[in-house]
C-alpha cells in the first residue's frame, strides 16, 4: 500500500490530537507530534514511569496506531522562554495511505492546522 507522508503545524496540542485521532480512522500511522519551542529533544527530562503511563495512553487514545511523542508537549515549555506555551507551535507528521491523502488535508484543515 502506498503512503504519503503529511506535515502540518496547529496551534496547540489539543488541535493536533483530534487531527490524529481521526487521521487514525483513515488508517493512518506513524504520527510524530513535536512542540517547536522544545525542539525535538523536549521530553528527554521524562522518567521512565512518565513514558509507560505515556505508552498506555496512547495506545487506549490511539489504538494500535503508533504515536511519537516523549511527554506532554506543552509542559517545560516555559522553560525556553516567556509566553513560550502559547506561541509554540506543535508540527505533526503521519503516513497516509495514498488514496485518503485528500480527505487527510481536509481533516487537517478542519481541526485547525496548516499543512506545510
Amino acid at each position: 500500500m502506498d503512503k504519503t507522508t503529511l506535515e502540518a503545524s496547529f496551534d496547540s496540542q489539543e488541535e493536533a490530537e483530534a487531527a490524529v485521532r481521526k487521521l487514525t480512522a483513515l488508517r493512518g500511522d506513524r504520527f510524530r507530534m513535536e512542540s517547536a519551542a522544545a525542539g525535538a529533544d523536549f521530553g528527554s527530562k521524562a522518567g521512565r514511569q512518565d513514558a509507560i503511563a505515556s505508552g498506555v495512553a496512547s495506545a487506549m487514545l490511539y489504538g494500535g496506531a503508533e504515536l511519537e511523542a516523549a511527554e506532554e508537549l506543552g509542559t517545560g515549555a516555559a522553560e525556553y522562554g516567556p509566553g513560550a506555551s502559547k506561541a509554540a507551535t506543535i508540527h505533526l507528521t503521519a503516513d497516509i495511505p495514498g488514496e485518503s491523502v485528500e480527505q487527510a488535508r481536509r481533516v487537517i484543515q478542519d481541526t485547525g492546522g496548516t499543512l506545510a
